[in-house]
């Protein structure tokens, strides 16, 4: 991460960075670079309501739960507010949930923040979007 964000706004590039430094972690289950991406009070609600937090989503990747096979993203909005932005990304993903096939596309909207000059998810929702 770049050292003079620690006293700078954040920027588009910084977030593009951040949501490209999560996808490909989602999609390789790294959980290291999961764990530095994720705030630890992050709280996220999946398309059925369930609030999810941190320790459940790193768990669900070290179990191996949840596998991304195929997987694209892009990034349909971005707000920047001071040190906090606000993105919305579509993904189009095929893989499997506790066994099960899940294709689809999903739009995500996450909130990141800065702390000590880097970037972490706090807050996320995601929906899958019609067929």
């Amino acid at each position: 991460m770049n050292r003079d964000m620690e006293h700078s706004e954040i920027t588009r590039e910084h977030v593009v960075e951040a949501e490209n430094r999560l996808f490909s972690a989602q999609l390789t289950s790294d959980v290291a670079l999961l764990d530095q991406l994720l705030h630890d009070e992050l709280v996220a609600v999946t398309p059925t309501g369930e609030i999810v937090t941190k320790e459940m989503d790193l768990a669900a990747h070290r179990a191996k739960t949840m596998v991304i096979e195929d997987a694209s993203t892009e990034i349909n909005d971005l707000r920047i507010m001071g040190d906090t932005a606000l993105s919305v990304v579509t993904m189009t993903a095929k893989g499997k949930v506790m066994g099960a096939p899940l294709e689809g596309k999903f739009r995500y909207f996450r909130i990141w923040k800065r702390f000590d000059g880097i970037l972490k998810v706090v807050g996320a929702s995601f929906m899958q979007l019609g067929l």
